[in-house]
């Protein structure tokens, strides 16, 4: 694996690159307007369009109901939590877990305390919490599709593709294994966009791409076989 970490974040920063419109750069967006100190009316607006971008706002959505303001109770949870914003000065470790997981719990009471409209509530999933979560902080990877795929390819992870306590023991751990090669993804994101990018955003980026990657050769492996 330690081969293939480096190789993939250039893969996944080279596509997210090919456009000034791209929706990979939400992400970029959103982190650099939670990167100020003190709370604003716009970081509604910068996490809503963030998770709208980021495949949360889809038809079945509770979210796609409501409008930006339903995000307010999220922002102040998430400032009221500084020591978990990742920044160049300034990270997380395994030592952290009790935080983020009582910030996922009070992340989900609140989505799940907003009433319903037209008959539906909002569905504080692992998904949406550890978007929002990875949009602002930059302190967990987002449990989504095709990162739970990267996951599950790796033996030693299959059992850790759900947000909990130990599948982030494990990710932390993956963490401080391949230190020098996150290292030098950092590095190389710096010097092709000129913007940091934590550790956790790198282990998300990486596995992403890894189950991304995955599912395009199952396709194309179906197709070949259709085709026969």
């Amino acid at each position: 694996m330690k081969e293939q970490i480096l190789p993939t974040i250039k893969k996944y920063i080279g596509i997210a690159c090919e456009s000034p419109y791209s929706r990979y750069k939400s992400w970029d967006n959103c982190r650099l307007a939670f990167s100020t100190t003190e709370q604003h009316a716009y970081h509604k607006l910068e996490l809503a369009f963030f998770l709208a971008s980021w495949g949360m706002y889809r038809g079945s959505s509770g979210l796609l109901q409501r409008n930006h303001l339903v995000h307010q109770g999220a922002v102040d949870l998430l400032y009221a939590t500084p020591s978990l914003k990742c920044t160049e000065s300034q990270g997380v470790t395994e030592a952290d877990i009790d935080e983020i997981m009582e910030l996922k719990k009070r992340l989900c009471e609140y989505y799940q305390s907003i009433p319903d409209t037209d008959g539906r509530k909002i569905s504080p999933t692992d998904t949406l919490i550890s978007k929002i979560m990875l949009g602002t902080h930059s302190c967990i990877p987002a449990y989504d599709q095709f990162f739970i795929n990267g996951l599950q390819i790796q033996n030693e992870y299959k059992k850790h593709a759900f947000f909990n306590r130990e599948s982030l023991v494990k990710l932390f751990a993956f963490a401080k294994e391949y230190e020098e090669e996150i290292a030098s993804c950092q590095h190389y994101v710096k010097q092709k966009i000129n913007t940091y990018y934590p550790v956790m955003k790198i282990v998300d980026m990486f596995f992403w791409q890894t189950g991304y990657d995955k599912l395009l050769a199952l396709t194309e492996a179906c197709k070949k076989e259709t085709n026969i």
